[in-house]
């Protein structure tokens, strides 16, 4: 309990150091063309729905969702987003998940039969986000909690309150970004969480991120491999049986590498309207040895109708191109 408490206060006295330097260097920052961020505090499962707007805003994405062990399922989430101001906002989000498959956990079930699970939510996340803009690059700095609202025995929590603090860095040039994640927190559900999984965890980890992102005319591709690095013990809770055990809940886990997972993320994003975006993305888990594949479309209720076929990188570097003598 020590142990786990001093980890817990030096990962706030992190983040408090972080945003102290980060709040000093923005002091006399300038930006510059086209460095505008698509992902400045967006909800990662909601797509389109960032601060770009003071105030109150709010949305809803439809996925369908296909992944290699469990086969298809649709998941839908709504969101809402409060920007504060230019550097803070906050938004709440969780996910409903439709027509899905789990573990028949009835008594006399056949060892390892899945059984259609119609209707279920998972925990809902709360996201804190401070962002600056440094002369080359952006930085976000987020702290997130996730509550237990989801079914732990399917896989869609943990059954407990969970943390997480992670820094997120771009740099642009033109029309192509460099990312870099770094975070760490206590499950597995808040990271790289646009990605839907068939396990939550509980325990301290580490995980990490880099990518890039390539922009045409309000188009955007970004490819990124990550790691999901367990500290410790872990507890999982699955949506499916483990390997040659019967029906019933999976038990708790003491191998320190019993949650990490690592792979690729490719997300491709294409804006129909100022509200409504088209997102698919590609997740192959090379740890977990499973694909994930989703395609579906995101409403937004303050969408950005002017110049809704240019992102604001492309706005950017056309006007930087127009003030050329």
């Amino acid at each position: 309990m020590y142990r786990t408490r001093r980890w817990i206060a030096g990962s706030v006295l992190l983040l408090g150091t972080c945003l102290t330097a980060s709040s000093q260097a923005v002091e006399s920052a300038s930006q510059e063309p086209g460095t505008s961020s698509k992902t400045s505090n967006e909800v990662a499962r909601v797509p389109g729905l960032s601060d770009l707007f003071r105030g109150f805003n709010a949305g809803a994405s439809n996925f369908g969702v296909h992944n290699s062990s469990l086969g298809w399922y649709s998941a839908v989430t709504p969101a809402v987003s409060y920007t504060f101001n230019e550097h803070y906002s906050a938004d709440v989000s969780t996910s409903i998940y439709l027509h899905r498959m789990v573990q028949n956990l009835d008594p006399g079930a056949p060892p390892g039969q899945l059984k259609l699970d119609s209707v279920d939510a998972g925990d809902t996340f709360i996201g804190f986000h401070a962002s600056y803009d440094p002369e080359y690059f952006q930085d976000t700095i987020s702290a997130f909690l996730s509550l237990p609202s989801g079914n732990s025995s399917e896989g869609l929590g943990t059954g407990r309150v969970g943390f997480d603090f992670a820094n997120h860095t771009e740099r642009y040039y033109k029309r192509v970004g460099f990312l870099v994640d770094i975070g760490a927190g206590n499950t597995s559900t808040l990271s790289n969480d646009i990605v839907t999984k068939n396990y939550s965890s509980f325990g301290a980890l580490a995980h990490f991120q880099a990518g890039t992102i390539f922009w045409m005319r309000g188009n955007y591709l970004e490819t990124s491999a990550y790691e999901q690095l367990p500290i410790g013990s872990q507890t999982v809770f699955t949506s499916l049986p483990p390997p040659g055990s019967g029906p019933g809940p999976p038990p708790p886990s003491s191998a320190t590498n019993a949650s990490e997972d690592n792979g690729l993320t490719v997300v491709l994003g294409i804006p129909l309207a100022g509200n409504l975006t088209a997102v698919s993305y590609y997740n192959r888990s090379l740890r977990q040895h499973s694909d994930t594949v989703s395609s579906g479309v995101t409403y937004v209720l303050r969408g950005s109708r002017r110049g809704k076929w240019l992102s604001m990188i492309d706005r950017a570097l056309r006007e930087a191109e127009s003030e050329k003598p």
